[in-house]
C-alpha cells in the first residue's frame, strides 16, 4: 500500500467514526397529553389558527438522541400582526428538562401568515420521538 492510499484509508476510518448512529430508543414515549383538554376556550391551539412561513423543527438534542430518550414539550407562544413569534414558554415537558431549550430556540424563528388578530397564547405540542421530531395537536 503506498502512501497516499494509506492516508485516505486513515482519513475514510475516521470520517466513518463521525457518521451519525442510529437512535435506539431507551425510554418510552410518554403518552401525548390532551392540549384542548385543558385549554381556555380563547386561546390559539397550534395549528386551528396558525399558517406557518417559516417554520424549522427543533433539532434533536444529542443528549436525548445519544441516551434513547423520548418525550415532549407543550410551547405557548404569541403571535404579532405580522406574524412574528413573541413571548415564546414553556408550559409543560416530559421529561422535564431535556427539550426545552431546542424548542423554545426553534419558536423563536417560527414566522406565521399575519392573522387577522394578533394571538395570544397559541399552544403547539413539540414531540421528540424516535429519533425525530414532529407537532402534535
Amino acid at each position: 500500500m503506498n502512501r497516499a492510499t494509506a492516508i485516505l484509508a486513515i482519513i475514510a476510518f475516521l470520517v466513518s467514526g463521525c457518521a451519525s448512529k442510529p437512535f435506539y430508543p431507551k425510554s418510552q414515549y410518554p403518552p401525548d397529553p390532551w392540549v384542548k383538554g385543558y385549554a381556555d376556550p380563547n386561546d390559539c391551539i397550534g395549528g386551528e389558527k396558525l399558517a406557518a412561513v417559516d417554520f424549522a423543527l427543533p433539532e434533536y438534542p444529542r443528549k436525548a438522541f445519544r441516551t434513547g430518550r423520548q418525550g415532549w414539550v407543550i410551547l405557548r407562544l404569541d403571535v404579532d400582526a405580522n406574524g412574528t413569534t413573541h413571548n415564546v414558554r414553556i408550559e409543560r415537558a416530559l421529561p422535564a428538562g431535556l427539550f426545552e431549550r431546542a424548542s423554545k430556540r426553534a419558536a423563536r424563528n417560527w414566522q406565521f401568515a399575519p392573522p387577522a388578530t394578533p394571538l395570544d397564547n397559541c399552544r403547539v405540542l413539540v414531540r421528540y420521538q424516535l429519533g425525530g421530531v414532529s407537532l402534535g395537536g
